[in-house]
């Protein structure tokens, strides 16, 4: 029996996890707790905010793409189920339990996604769609490491991989496979992709296709490679070729030297999503020394604020709202701004005398704005039309 969309069930819980793994600090500024939350700050932010808003899309967009059916009801609970009991164990302090549910979590996402690859009916992909394969294999190993390390297993640098696999890897290479494709029609540049979703007869074009997917499938591998090189195994230069890999794939899919033609609030999010990615990635190549401050450039700057344009666009466009209100979307103005600045409070707070106050100003306004944005969300998820 086919499900309701999932982005309907994944993109109000990716808010709801999202608020609440970042409220730790407020929270523990104020005292209401106590000890080390870093840990369960950062897992909740990947396994759950990222983790969510990555299954809501690719569980609704996968299945249009490829002509067959979304995951059942029982499947999308299913996973969402794992999230929430991982989540709890996180906010618990259960850690060897929650990063063994999430790699089960990450287990079963691959498996819906790559089922219904298999499965497509006949016609092609977009070009950089061979990316989510890798993207999701980089994750799903990326939580595995993760449950290792946290079973008390010395695995050395290879714990940090893990870390960083479900980050600068998995989301990395996602917003690359997707964003290379939607991007360019996100901002209103008048470009087809070079092979059409249904029906390939010219024999050149099908040849040109192959040829940039196996270009595509092997950038996703490098990007993969070179993070598990540079923590696992310890070579810090290859951030370089990450930057410079993800560099060239946006600049030659999404060109983002040239200004949005659709002058939206949505288009602008997106613009300025797409170059904070790249400067994220550069700022952390550059000066490894403030590594765990510029990551949060890529983070909030980058994937925070692709997640909100995407977001919006798919609950509009999927719940039958029409897309006249991303020219002013108000909450996705507020949450642009609201991230932007809690951005540069972040990335600052090494620089500034006073670190736990750009802490807490960093995690409230990036609160505040996810909050107005999901709150938006969630009600026109409730009156979608279909």
């Amino acid at each position: 029996m086919k499900g309701p969309d999932p982005y309907r069930l994944f993109f109000p819980l990716g808010i709801v996890l999202g608020l609440g793994g970042v409220a730790i600090w407020p929270l523990f500024y104020f005292g209401v707790l106590t000890g080390y939350w870093g840990i369960s700050h950062a897992f909740l932010q990947s396994n759950g905010f990222l983790f969510c808003f990555i299954s809501g899309f690719l569980l609704t967009a996968v299945p249009r793409f490829t002509g067959t059916k979304v995951p059942s009801l029982l499947w999308q609970w299913t996973l969402a189920a794992m999230v929430i009991w991982g989540a709890i164990a996180l906010e618990l302090q259960y850690y060897q339990m929650a990063q063994t549910v999430f790699a089960g979590a990450y287990i079963v996402l691959l498996v819906l996604v790559l089922s219904r690859f298999l499965k497509r009916e006949s016609g092609a992909l977009p070009e950089t769609f061979s990316l989510i394969g890798t993207a999701l294999l980089t994750g799903t190993i990326g939580a595995l490491l993760n449950a290792v390390a946290f079973w008390n297993i010395d695995i050395g640098g290879w714990a940090l991989a893990g870390k960083r696999a479900l980050t600068e890897g998995m989301t990395l290479v996602l917003v690359l496979g997707v964003g290379g494709f939607l991007g360019p029609r996100l901002l209103g540049f008048d470009r087809l992709p070079v092979v059409q979703i249904v029906g390939l007869e010219d024999e050149h074009v099908r040849s040109q296709a192959i040829s940039k997917r196996t270009i595509y499938t092997v950038v996703g591998v490098l990007l993969a490679i070179s993070l598990f090189v540079q923590y696992g195994i310890g070579i810090p230069w290859m951030s370089f070729v990450r930057a410079g890999v993800a560099s060239y794939v946006l600049f030659t899919t999404v060109n983002p030297w040239r200004k949005p033609a659709h002058r939206t609030t949505l288009a602008w999010c997106v613009w300025t999503s797409i170059w904070i990615t790249m400067l994220g990635l550069w700022l952390v190549a550059f000066v490894p020394k403030y590594q765990v401050d510029f990551l949060h450039v890529l983070f909030i700057g980058g994937f925070s604020l692709i997640i909100l344009a995407v977001g919006m666009r798919v609950t509009l466009s999927h719940g039958g709202h029409g897309l006249t209100s991303e020219k002013k979307n108000w909450p996705l103005r507020i949450g642009l701004i609201t991230g932007l600045i809690a951005m540069l409070a972040r990335a600052g707070a090494p620089f500034s005398k006073g670190y736990v106050m750009h802490l807490e100003l960093a995690a409230i306004l990036w609160i505040v704005g996810l909050a107005i944005w999901g709150y938006r969300l969630i009600k026109l998820i409730a009156v979608a039309k279909r």
